[in-house]
């Protein structure tokens, strides 16, 4: 860090001060993770905005640590947070008003004990830019209102938090079950209202207006255009922002919070955006959700670890790469001129090449292929 940082984070730089905390605990604030020493009483210098502190207590019955919590916060410029760790639950709670007055008035005593926010590490010790902007680049949207919105009370969660993906799959599986034995007998299992997020359901599958007539079904099945502004307009409030906020929680779910619920709702978020064909051809849409949306799967792609690429590349679940396929073949069929998007594309092809080992191909060659699975030399089904 440079002396003018260090300056500036140190002068208008946020607090958080961590009492009681067992030694030996898993803490982090934002990608950065550390095992707490006896000494440690929490952060410095943490730069103004939105991050996430997570934790993990120490298992001493059976080794390595509990199952990861955590709560998003808002930093202001200066401000002390205190809170301190319940041994019962596990978890750390507010500090009480006179308590953060009294930390307040000798925070200078405690500065020794108090680690500098971690602006300079790099990832795998490569020179990839600070920790901060990196954090920024994958949480920008990420704001107060759409932490209120889907995190559950209080903004803490943990790895076992649920949402509504966990209660459509619970329901299929249920009418499945009924299907095979009308008289099985199926639990409800009760869920903990309170712990879940409140993602809404993105039903990709009924991308169509109740009233369409049958004919138009297919072209809504296959563009995803009236489901993205109707949800735009009924679940975000016309505001491109909170959607794309949706989008960097959910990841940041999966990726710091080590949550998978999360994964189910940026998949969908993913296919409602680069689904929608007919969006391309709007300039509103394309400026305010398509290429923000594009910039920060790339940002998230970076942050990736090798298990969770394979996932999504692998040609066994290969959701992100068939879902890029069909974009660029969108774009390259677009009567419109999108050049900012087309060099979004250039731009994506060598990192996916070099960080996936994995061949994004041009919109051309999609088509030819498409021709030739529709066309005449199409395979034929013949009665024998």
């Amino acid at each position: 860090m440079d002396q003018d940082t260090a300056r500036r984070l140190f002068e208008q730089g946020a607090c958080l001060v961590i009492l009681d905390a067992p030694t030996g605990t898993e803490f982090g604030i934002d990608l950065a993770t550390w095992e707490t020493g006896p000494l440690f009483s929490g952060l410095k210098m943490i730069p103004p905005g939105m991050h996430y502190i997570h934790y993990s207590a120490k298992d001493s019955a059976h080794g390595g640590t509990a199952m990861r919590s955590g709560r998003f916060h808002a930093f202001a410029a200066q401000e002390v947070v205190v809170w301190r760790w319940d041994a019962a639950t596990e978890q750390l709670v507010e500090g009480s008003r006179e308590t953060v007055e009294r930390i307040r008035a000798n925070l200078r005593d405690l500065d020794p004990r108090l680690g500098a926010y971690p602006v300079g590490i790099a990832r795998d010790g490569e020179p990839l830019g600070t920790s901060y902007t990196r954090w920024t680049r994958i949480s920008c949207y990420v704001s107060a209102s759409t932490v209120a919105r889907v995190l559950p009370t209080g903004g803490s969660f943990s790895s076992a938090t649920g949402s509504v993906y966990e209660d459509e799959e619970m329901e299929q599986a249920r009418k499945k079950l009924l299907t095979r034995n009308d008289e099985l007998f199926v639990e409800n299992i009760p869920v903990d209202a309170e712990d879940r997020f409140a993602f809404p359901l993105v039903d990709i599958r009924h991308s169509f207006p109740r009233n369409a007539a049958p004919e138009d079904i297919h072209k809504y099945i296959v563009d995803k255009t009236w489901l993205l502004r109707e949800m735009l307009r009924r679940e975000w409030d016309g505001q491109a922002g909170l959607l794309l906020g949706e989008f960097q929680v959910a990841f940041l779910v999966i990726l710091v919070g080590q949550n998978f619920t999360g994964l189910e709702h940026w998949k969908r978020l993913m296919h409602l955006v680069l689904g929608s064909s007919s969006a391309l051809e709007d300039r509103d849409l394309v400026t305010s959700i398509v290429m923000p949306l594009l910039h920060t799967m790339r940002g998230q792609l970076e942050e990736c670890p090798a298990d969770f690429a394979t996932m999504v590349f692998d040609y066994s679940d290969n959701f992100v790469a068939s879902l890029l396929c069909s974009f660029v073949l969108s774009l390259y069929e677009c009567p419109c001129e999108n050049k900012e998007l087309n060099g979004m594309i250039d731009e994506l092809r060598p990192f996916l090449a070099e960080r996936f080992q994995w061949t994004l191909p041009y919109g051309r060659d999609l088509q030819e292929e498409a021709d030739i699975e529709t066309g005449e030399y199409a395979p034929q089904i013949v009665d024998l």
